[in-house]
């Protein structure tokens, strides 16, 4: 029944429709319905380790299959919900304007936590899966947050590269998580854009040559002017701002897990240290088994729920929904502390 306990990974997805679904709220409901997030991350401080068991015990398939399917649907049902809400704020009064206000700031950090602790893992683990179908699936899930060059980039460079200088995904030691930020947020699309030429063999074509719709980057692009587009046709302004915002929040909490996965791992190959180990049961349920991250990267095509546990890397001292907030709110303090770890992992220069 070890199993079971990937139902974890319902809670938050189904508190956010439960909000969505019974908004707008007034000032003080909505904040309340910010507690399942703080439940979540209380529960992930105070979390049991994981068990160092190399196998993973494993449950039928149909099981872990059904459950990426249920979480795609809520995300899918999470945004419709958002779309509606926001279209149906007011904005008359100034009362109207401040509640609105509050429940718009309340959608970002519910639906963009969501959306970038649920959605994207669930699409990263599908882009990896073997039939086009689920393939699919998780493009599609990457369309919600406007990041659908993310597969390109993750699984032509990152999966290639990772905890090497190469890796633009594997942060330097020392590195701010702002740094981090500012150098992946377009780097990511960069290297997905030329990985897509050399792919098509333009390099030394013009521009404009009728090739370059074959594009996956460019068509990927086409698809999320068009999905903002629609937005603002059939919901209005407000709904289109706070799907921006929440695809942005989303892809920053992805790339903070992306910061903190290898951060210092520069030399992670040579040391066997393809990533830092997370100990959290909380992190490892709720969040469908990414946290497994070392051994994923031994064999990306092995499905979550296959992927053991490997314990050959630095130790993180908390898990991935703590550590979300100590990255972003005292990064200093969260260098500092790896750096002291990295000391007795990676080899002195």
């Amino acid at each position: 029944m070890q199993h079971l306990k990937y139902l974890l990974s319902l809670f938050f997805p189904l508190s956010v429709v439960g909000f969505l679904y019974t908004g707008p709220h007034s000032i003080l409901t909505a904040l309340i319905w910010t507690l399942p997030l703080w439940t979540l991350i209380v529960f992930d401080w105070l979390s049991p380790n994981i068990t160092p068991n190399k196998s993973k015990s494993q449950g039928p398939s149909w099981f872990y299959d059904s459950l990426l399917y249920i979480l795609s649907f809520l995300q899918f049902l999470i945004i419709s919900l958002l779309l509606i809400d926001a279209s149906q704020l007011q904005w008359n009064s100034l009362s109207d304007q401040l509640t609105s206000v509050i429940n718009l700031i309340v959608m970002r950090i519910l639906v963009g936590t969501s959306s970038g602790s649920s959605a994207i893992i669930v699409a990263h683990e599908l882009i990896h899966r073997p039939t086009k179908i689920q393939r699919i699936l998780g493009q599609l899930l990457l369309y919600t947050v406007c990041y659908d060059h993310f597969r390109v980039s993750h699984l032509r460079g990152h999966h290639l590269r990772v905890a090497t200088p190469e890796d633009m995904t594997t942060a330097r030691i020392g590195e701010s998580f702002k740094a981090y930020w500012k150098r992946v947020i377009s780097g990511h699309f960069k290297y997905a854009w030329n990985s897509e030429i050399i792919r098509l063999r333009l390099q030394n074509t013009p521009k404009y040559h009728y090739k370059m719709l074959e594009n996956s980057v460019l068509q990927g692009v086409f698809i999320e002017i068009i999905i903002l587009s629609l937005i603002t046709i059939y919901f209005g302004w407000a709904a289109v701002i706070i799907f921006i915002y929440q695809a942005l929040s989303a892809v920053r909490l992805l790339e903070t897990i992306n910061y903190y996965q290898h951060w210092g791992l520069q030399q992670g190959k040579s040391v066997n240290s393809l990533a830092w180990v997370n100990q959290s049961q909380v992190t490892e349920y709720a969040l469908i088994g990414l946290s497994n991250h070392i051994e994923h990267h031994k064999n990306a095509k092995t499905p979550f729920y296959q992927t053991a546990y490997s314990d050959s890397g630095p130790i993180m001292p908390y898990g991935y929904f703590v550590s979300n907030l100590w990255v972003k709110l005292n990064n200093e303090s969260y260098r500092r502390d790896c750096s002291e770890r990295l000391k007795n992992i990676l080899p002195s220069e």
